[in-house]
C-alpha cells in the first residue's frame, strides 16, 4: 500500500472548504462513462463494454502544507485506542493522507438501523453507507490477485441501499479482457469468500475490513452509483470504528475497476 499515493477525506476538501449539499436521490445520473478509443480516435467497437465502466473522477491535489492527521481520541475514537488504530493513523501520516477521518461507534453499531448508522455519522444520506465484501472466483486457474483481469479475489464496495448483482459483477469481470481472450462463463463463479480467507487477505476481522492497510492487495471493484457522491463511510479496521473518503480520493489511491455492478 505505501507504494501507492493515498488520500482520505474528512468531510472537507483539501482548500477547508465544506462539499456542496447534496439531494437525497443520489442515484448515478449523467456520470460520464469510459469510452475506449481506438488510435483512429473512434470509440471500441466491443459490444456491452460501454455500459459496465466508467471513469474515475478527477484526483484531489495533496495539500503542501499537510503535517499528519488529527484525530480527537476521546472524541472521535470514544477515548479507545489501539494498536489497529495507530497503525491505520500512521500510515495515512507517512503516505500521506491529510484528511483521513475515523470514527467509533457503540459496540451495537450493527444492529442499528440504516438510518440510525447514517444519523450518528452525520451524513446526509443512507446512500453514503457502503459495504466491503471479499469475493473468491472458485473457478478461477489463479492462485493469486496479481492479474486484475482473472484473480483469484475481488474486493467488492457497494452501498447497502444498492444490492450487489452477481449477474453484472460477472461481466464486470469478465469484460476486463478483450473479445477472444476473456474468460468463459463458466469461468467465473464469484462467491463471498470464507472469514478465514478474508481475514488472511486483509488482515482484519468481520464487519472491519478496510481497503487501507490490506495485508494483500487485491483488486477492487467499485460500484458506479457512488460516483456522484463526494465521499462514502466504510469499516475502518474495527468492527465499531468507521472510515470516511472521498470518492475522488478512493479512486486515486486504490485504482479501482469502477463499473455497474447492482
Amino acid at each position: 500500500l505505501e507504494k501507492r499515493t493515498n488520500v482520505l477525506l474528512r468531510g472537507l476538501s483539501p482548500d477547508g472548504k465544506a462539499f456542496p449539499a447534496l439531494k437525497s436521490d443520489v442515484k448515478a445520473q449523467g456520470i460520464k462513462k469510459r469510452n475506449k478509443k481506438q488510435n483512429n480516435g473512434k470509440k471500441k467497437s466491443q459490444p456491452g463494454q460501454s455500459d459496465i465502466y466508467y471513469d474515475a473522477p478527477p484526483p484531489t491535489p495533496i495539500p503542501s502544507n499537510f503535517s499528519g492527521i488529527s484525530i480527537d481520541v476521546e472524541k472521535d475514537l470514544m477515548g479507545k485506542d489501539t494498536d489497529i488504530q495507530k497503525r491505520l493513523r500512521k500510515l495515512c501520516d507517512t503516505i500521506p493522507v491529510p484528511s483521513a477521518y475515523f470514527k467509533r461507534a457503540a459496540d451495537t453499531y450493527y444492529q442499528w438501523t440504516l438510518e440510525e448508522r447514517r444519523d450518528f455519522l452525520e451524513a446526509p444520506h443512507i446512500d453514503f453507507l457502503c459495504k466491503t465484501m471479499i469475493m473468491k472466483n472458485t473457478k478461477s486457474k489463479s492462485s493469486d490477485c496479481i492479474d486484475r483481469t482473472d484473480s483469484k479475489y475481488y474486493m467488492i464496495v457497494v452501498q447497502y441501499t444498492n444490492k450487489m448483482n452477481k449477474e453484472k459483477l460477472k461481466k464486470v469481470v469478465r469484460y476486463l479482457r478483450p473479445e477472444g481472450k476473456r474468460l468463459s462463463n463458466k469461468g467465473i463463479n464469484l462467491r463471498v469468500a470464507s472469514g478465514e480467507e478474508g481475514m488472511k487477505l486483509s488482515g482484519f476481522g468481520h464487519n472491519a475490513v478496510t481497503p487501507l492497510g490490506m495485508a494483500v492487495e487485491i483488486p477492487m471493484i467499485l460500484s458506479h452509483r457512488v460516483l456522484n457522491l463526494p465521499y462514502i463511510w466504510l469499516g475502518g479496521g474495527e468492527t465499531d470504528v468507521k472510515l470516511r473518503i472521498s470518492i475522488p480520493d478512493f479512486c486515486r489511491v486504490f485504482n479501482p475497476i469502477i463499473g455497474d455492478i447492482g
